[in-house]
């Protein structure tokens, strides 16, 4: 039988994952519910993170952002800090699902489910946003870069907890754009994340992601080589669209959906980089 379980911290949560085995968390519930219910899921129990008030915290110092695990996607959409330093999220956040699901849907749980198009998956790359994990046994600190770089490696072990994201906060520019075939209640089929530093019309810093291409979202690593130095004019020119063309290409050369996500990123960097120009 099912066993529900509702820690009140996170240290009655670890103690929990570390006691009941085959387990699995709750925070949303947005796909485990699904899952379960279409015996998708086989668990013995149910950790509930709902009662901890320390995951669903947003906060700010000076240099960086933090997010808990627990926060949401209308929190996300609506909170001023976020609106004040990460444009990308905001975007994200406005395209990801229905209301309904903007208002159960969380952070964490977006990241910890780990699918190809994890809306916000991209956007933490392209931020250099910091994953904060812990156990039992400890914590840890990763990139979510290298978390999903090497994630057969780094993915959460069955006692660890995601208990939140930090951001260091930049004077980068950031925007986002998905595309999917009903708008913002579709799954992506393909998204983009960058963020950047124009100075003097000269483009001093880059970074850029790309989401639904991959097994998991990756950096354009040759793109922001080239990118770094130039003129901003080039951001629109025809070299940057080519070499996102042949990152598609390479990493899903083998799948029938290839020749139209080759195509379709070109238009979705377009839009990724208009919403950051704009955030201005």
């Amino acid at each position: 039988m099912l066993k529900f379980l509702k820690p009140n911290s996170i240290e009655d949560a670890k103690a929990m994952l570390n006691e009941y085995t085959n387990s699995k968390l709750l925070a949303g519930g947005t796909d485990l519910i699904l899952e379960l219910k279409r015996e998708k899921l086989k668990t013995e129990n149910i950790i509930d993170l709902g009662k901890i008030s320390k995951l669903k915290a947003l906060t700010e110092d000076a240099a960086s952002v933090t997010l808990g695990s627990m926060v949401t996607f209308t929190e996300v959409l609506v909170n001023s800090i976020i609106k004040n330093n990460f444009n990308s999220l905001v975007e994200c956040a406005k395209n990801m699902g229905s209301p309904q699901i903007r208002n159960m849907a969380t952070i964490g749980g977006n990241i910890s489910n780990a699918g190809s198009a994890a809306d916000v998956v991209s956007c933490l790359i392209s931020l250099n946003g910091i994953l904060e994990i812990e156990s039992i046994n400890g914590t840890r600190q990763i990139s979510c870069e290298d978390y999903f770089k090497n994630y057969n490696t780094e993915k959460l072990k069955e006692n660890e907890i995601l208990i939140g994201i930090r951001i260091p906060k930049s004077k980068d520019l950031s925007g986002y754009y998905k595309l999917g075939k009903r708008n913002s209640l579709a799954i992506s089929r393909v998204s983009a994340a960058l963020s950047l530093n124009i100075e003097e019309n000269i483009i001093r810093n880059i970074s850029i992601c790309l989401g639904a291409v991959g097994r998991y979202p990756f950096r354009a690593e040759e793109f922001e080589r080239q990118a770094l130095g130039k003129n901003a004019e080039w951001l629109y020119s025809e070299e940057p669209l080519t070499l996102l063309e042949n990152d598609v290409y390479e990493s899903i050369k083998e799948r029938a959906t290839m020749p139209f996500k080759k195509e379709a990123i070109k238009g979705v960097y377009k839009e990724a980089l208009r919403t950051a120009l704009e955030s201005k």
